[in-house]
């Protein structure tokens, strides 16, 4: 994939259609349109060496153009295939020839007034072709290139320094880089950067000094908060995020009794799954609605109560700020909940609060953000929400959108705008891309491996189980994004609980005490029957030992991994891939008859799409897959 170096007259529109297998209407094509899907049907074939230059190129198209229109309608109904048109475009994309509007192809600025090619008309598309081609000039002088939605944003806080901004922005239209022209407006302005997760705020430390910018986790800020100047209660709050989570060890210190046919060990257990979803929620007290919908059921309504008020107990003996009580397990996230309804905002001392990737907050966070008195300009993407849950702001607060992507070529608008519309409750611009982005897509066997090494994107852990299997059975040599090093206790309890019933303690399947019920919750989904069918067949036989291989992020950042690498879209949903694939396993769903099941499955997938900058494979089932999410984003009301 390169950047186009000259352009032939055939459209973005029109070579999607081709592409998706519309055949072309002969009758209705402009002779230019004719010639250039002529000329990509030969570029299919096998180049001889040596490689022609690119005006070699170009003068056999023009070449092309000097033939009567009746010849070359009569070439194309005969020669045309949807395979070789196809193949021919990937190779136009690798030799630098690109594509134009469908505007550009009916005004034809390509041709000279006497009828013959302009070979100068490469230079005068490029200068308005691709995106970032607006100039924008900061206050100290410096003159910087935008794309015209992200020229639009910064005219905005411009002219509007005290208001708080939040920009939907879709994948890869450059949020990060507008935040560096935001301080760059603001010079003299006290920011703060907040973030959820610490990874994210590792390259504004390396970009910018501490003066410029403070930088901070919401964990780590209200930790500083609520510690009110105590450095041993602040050091004491950080020690305690850090303790082991043991639920037997929980119950004993709490003193929890068994509720219904439950231990009190997993009481604790339970207790901590109401707590995490209370401290998502806006919520001011622990009520049976924070029990998880999937335990609920097995609770008497009486029992509901029992563990709502057990929770509530827990909750308060975690949420001591004394330096003399003992110490609990406390994560970031409950601090954030209790910084919420205590009341606690950013400090004063700090003008203008910055947060990228603003879908990830969490309604305590939003609240935070919300009742500052300071300047909020927030950046994220509601369509990345990978819970299905994106919290608005209720502050009085503008709303912008960046909608033009400058990782994405054309070629992915047609796969990615289809998820957009049927989106439930979300209106936002269409997704466009950059046209001097060159991307190729290209469809594999949805029970094979692509046929290159690539990141293969998938769901989960069943995702990655899946592939690991047919890794062995293919020879494929596939290794897995594992940061926590987790994954082989995963296959290690999978294997114990599918024999012996053995407790899990991986957390994506700590819940289940037997493998029938595993089975029961599972059984809608593909990978996790091909993984069943494997332990019933080869694994009790052989075991797990084997079957796992790590890769590290060295192999991650290579843009031509040198063997097939296994990732969930959650672990590597701030990454982008020059070489990518869809696992099917992306598309599979118990069911979709509810917004917020459909809003995160296609959040999946948009997410997972948008990781791709160069080439991307998608299953073969993909159209009949999205027909399906289609069809049942049809019949929500």
């Amino acid at each position: 994939m390169t950047i186009p170096t000259w352009f032939i007259p055939l459209s973005e529109t029109l070579s999607a259609a081709l592409v998706r297998g519309a055949t072309p209407a002969v009758t209705s094509l402009t002779r230019y349109e004719t010639a250039a899907i002529l000329y990509v049907l030969q570029l299919s074939k096998p180049l001889k060496p040596p490689m022609r230059s690119p005006i070699e190129m170009e003068r056999k198209f023009a070449a092309f153009l000097g033939l009567p229109s009746d010849q070359l309608r009569s070439a194309l109904a005969e020669a045309y295939d949807h395979a070789t048109f196809t193949a021919g475009l990937a190779q136009a994309a690798d030799l630098g020839i690109g594509l134009v509007d469908k505007e550009t192809v009916i005004k034809h600025p390509f041709i000279r007034p006497e009828g013959s090619w302009d070979f100068d008309f490469a230079n005068r598309y490029k200068a308005v072709y691709g995106a970032i081609r607006y100039e924008h000039t900061r206050p100290s002088g410096l003159i910087t290139k935008l794309s015209d939605h992200q020229l639009r944003l910064i005219h905005n806080i411009r002219a509007n320094q005290e208001d708080s901004i939040e920009a939907q922005a879709h994948a890869g239209t450059g949020k990060t880089f507008v935040l560096d022209e935001v301080m760059a407006l603001m010079p003299d302005r006290r920011f703060i950067f907040l973030a959820d997760a610490e990874p994210k705020l590792r390259a504004i430390r390396a970009r910018f000094p501490r003066e410029k910018v403070r930088t901070s986790t919401f964990k780590s800020l209200a930790e500083l908060l609520l510690s009110k100047g105590n450095k041993a209660l602040q050091n004491k709050m950080i020690g305690e995020s850090r303790l082991p989570l043991s639920y037997s060890e929980l119950s004993e210190r709490i003193g929890f009794s068994p509720i219904g046919n439950r231990s009190s060990t997993q009481v604790a257990a339970l207790c901590w799954s109401v707590i995490f979803k209370f401290c998502m929620s806006k919520d001011l007290n622990i009520t049976s609605h924070h029990i998880p919908r999937d335990q609920i059921r097995w609770l008497r309504p009486i029992d509901q109560e029992v563990v709502a008020a057990a929770a509530a107990k827990l909750w308060y003996k975690m949420t001591q700020l004394d330096l003399e009580a003992p110490s609990l397990p406390v994560r970031g996230y409950h601090r954030i909940k209790q910084m919420s309804l205590v009341g606690l905002y950013v400090p004063e001392n700090i003008d203008t609060v910055l947060v990228d990737e603003g879908h990830d907050l969490t309604a305590p966070m939003v609240e935070l953000l919300d009742r500052s008195p300071q300047t909020v300009i927030s950046l994220g993407d509601q369509y990345q929400n990978l819970e299905g849950q994106y919290v608005q702001h209720h502050a009085m607060i503008r709303h912008r959108e960046m909608a033009t992507s400058l990782r994405a070529g054309p070629a992915l608008v047609g796969y990615i705008n289809p998820l957009l519309e049927i989106f439930p409750g979300v209106s936002a611009q269409p997704f466009l891309a950059d046209r001097a982005k060159e991307m190729v897509v290209e469809e594999y066997p949805a029970n094979s491996f692509p046929p290159e090494s690539t990141v293969i994107l998938v769901a989960d852990e069943w995702g990655v189980f899946d592939w690991l299997v047919r890794s062995r059975e293919m020879a494929q040599g596939a290794a897995v994004i594992d940061w926590d090093e987790k994954f082989e206790l995963f296959l290690d309890d999978c294997l114990n609980l599918f024999m012996r019933n053995e407790k899990p303690r991986h957390g994506a399947i700590a819940r289940y005490r037997t493998w029938d019920q595993l089975h029961e919750d599972m059984k809608w989904n593909d990978a996790f029957l091909r993984v069943e069918k494997w332990l019933g067949t080869v694994g009790v036989n052989f075991g797990v030992s084997g079957i796992y291989k790590r890769a590290g992020i060295d192999e991650l950042s290579n843009k031509t991994p040198v063997r097939p690498l296994l990732a969930t879209v959650f672990t590597v949903k701030n990454f982008e891939f020059s070489r990518m694939a869809i696992s099917e396993d992306l598309y599979y769903s118990p069911d979709l008859q509810g917004k917020r099941l459909l809003s995160k499955k296609l959040a999946l997938l948009y997410t997972a799409i948008t990781r791709a900058s160069g080439k991307v494979y998608f299953p073969d089932t993909h159209r009949e897959w999205i027909a399906c999410i289609t069809y049942a984003a049809s019949t929500l009301k």
